[in-house]
């Protein structure tokens, strides 16, 4: 043991870290993916490239996105595909929502009567001028009246736009798409009570599984139980994924309390909280998983914290998903764990769970909880592959953010480079030193979640919200179903369900009710309340 641990050490150590950045001929020669689009970033930013080089590189880019574009603007002054929407129609005049609200009715008049004479026009004036924004919503097309609604800032709907839609007006716009968002800005912000009850009979027909599953839960928070049963079993037909089944079978059994749904989640494949909760409800063990132990085993011609090299693999699993399998066993060993488990769980369609507690030594002398929170979030974040690459270029096995990295390196007084945070002990070393910010303020490991997340920001407005984790019938699943930002909403769920099946895995007994009972009690969960 004491080898394979030397042996080990001499990797992580070892291992050439692409501390540099590539040219534009390397990066050319890598594969589409967001690892590329993150080098293409490092390389407009930190590089002098001339005009040429800058444009080749953008175009290359899977995703144009805004970091993207504001280092191509800054190498070269402009972003060559900008589109200037208003050349679509010369006469409509730009004003965003968001940038209306901010000023005066008056001021909005004046400039409303100074583009009409000559001869433009703006849906957004018309609305935002009105001295009724509500009535003259209903003036427009519904994708203005969605576009105005969804960006016109969380206060302005509170005083202009809480009144009920009418039902002529609700069944033109769920057949827009950008209703969507629409519905997901009522329900889960607070003080719309008059718009929010107008969607009690909202049709669904043409909503996908989220929006039903949202008017569910606007319909419980007006206690209209029979609506939400019907919304909920609509939901279920939309989706046939079976986390979102058991999402629904167990709200179906808080409003119903038919046992049926209980026994529907205790047949899941999954381990989430939903059947983890009804586990406990029906007094069961929690299901087995899977923790490997590997051995030590050199692989040829793969470097753990190369992200181009785990693209390499990603691309070999979509082009050939049949030998998912056999490429597994390929990377059966201690340094490449976290890809093992990867395309074990993904071979077997996510029926078998696997809880990897891959680099341990890192974890030596941290508190037993402190090491079930690091799991957990790797876990969620990477499934422990140390060399993942998010879409907004999260890096590393923990998926911290860039300036994060720059801001902790600085404080450590490290001196690294960004792609230092794909060796896995550097990224729990600086998720760990995130951690102990975030438990200042925050004790419960959902509420952890959430700031990890989305921030600690976000995380002080959620909780601080009237509606949101206080004491009621359905809590705390219905505050957690309405976080106003989705992906924390759902990622705060998955590490808490990861973090009790970790504990338990490390020798601490622990039920999930436990933790979500603790939720409506401030004193035992942060520091914002």
């Amino acid at each position: 043991m004491a080898l394979i641990k030397a042996i080990l050490v001499f990797i992580f150590t070892t291992t050439v870290i692409y501390a540099k950045i590539f040219s534009l001929e390397e990066i050319k020669k890598m594969p589409s993916s967001y690892s590329r689009d993150y080098y293409i970033w490092r390389f407009l930013n930190e590089t002098k490239p001339n005009r040429d080089e800058a444009i080749e590189v953008y175009n290359l880019t899977k995703r144009k996105s805004y970091k993207i574009k504001k280092a191509i603007k800054k190498a070269i002054g402009f972003i060559p595909d900008k589109k200037d929407k208003a050349k679509k129609d010369p006469s409509n005049f730009i004003i965003y929502p968001e940038v209306a609200a901010k000023r005066s009715r008056s001021s909005l008049k004046k400039l409303y009567k100074k583009i009409l004479k000559r001869g433009q026009h703006s849906d957004v004036l018309k609305v935002m001028a009105s001295d009724n924004p509500f009535e003259a919503l209903k003036t427009v097309s519904p994708k203005s009246q969605c576009y105005i609604f969804n960006r016109c800032r969380t206060e302005y709907r509170k005083k202009y736009f809480n009144y009920p839609f009418s039902k002529t007006q609700l069944e033109k716009l769920v057949l827009e798409k950008q209703f969507r968002l629409t519905l997901f800005k009522i329900i889960t912000t607070p003080d719309l009570d008059r718009l929010k009850k107008s969607l009690l009979y909202t049709p669904v027909e043409t909503l996908p599984y989220k929006s039903t599953f949202l008017l569910a839960m606007n319909a419980v928070e007006f206690n209209k139980i029979d609506r939400a049963i019907y919304y909920l079993k609509k939901a279920k037909e939309k989706n046939q994924k079976e986390s979102v089944h058991d999402k629904c079978n167990f709200w179906l059994y808080l409003l119903t309390k038919n046992r049926k749904y209980l026994r529907l989640l205790l047949n899941s494949n999954q381990i989430n909280l939903f059947t983890l909760r009804a586990r406990d409800i029906l007094n069961r063990d929690y299901p087995k998983v899977i923790t490997p132990n590997l051995g030590l085993h050199l692989i040829e011609y793969f470097d753990p914290y190369n992200p181009i090299d785990w693209e390499k693999i990603k691309i070999a699993m979509r082009e050939h998903p049949e030998t998912i399998e056999v490429l597994a066993d390929n990377y059966r060993s201690t340094i490449t764990e976290g890809v093992y488990c990867y395309l074990k769980e993904k071979a077997s369609n996510y029926r078998e769970q696997y809880f990897p507690m891959p680099y341990r030594d890192a974890m030596i002398g941290k508190d037993v909880k402190r090491v079930a929170l690091l799991y957990a979030i790797a876990r969620q974040e990477s499934r422990f592959v140390p060399a993942s690459v998010s879409p907004s270029y999260a890096l590393g096995m923990m998926q911290i953010m860039p300036f994060l990295i720059k801001h902790l390196s600085k404080q450590k007084g490290d001196n690294i480079d960004l792609d230092d945070i794909f060796d896995p002990l550097v990224a729990i070393d600086y998720a760990d030193r995130h951690l102990d910010y975030l438990i200042k303020f925050l004790y419960h490991p959902l509420f952890i979640a959430y700031a990890y997340n989305g921030g600690i920001g976000f995380t002080k407005r959620t909780l601080r919200k009237d509606n949101l984790f206080k004491k009621g019938k359905y809590e705390p699943y219905l505050s957690m179903e309405l976080i106003d930002y989705e992906e924390s909403r759902e990622y705060g769920k998955k590490v808490l369900t990861n973090y009790v099946i970790y504990l338990n895995l490390l020798g601490v007994k622990i039920r999930i009710t436990t933790l979500l009972n603790q939720l409506d009690k401030p004193l035992e969960t942060d520091k914002f309340r």
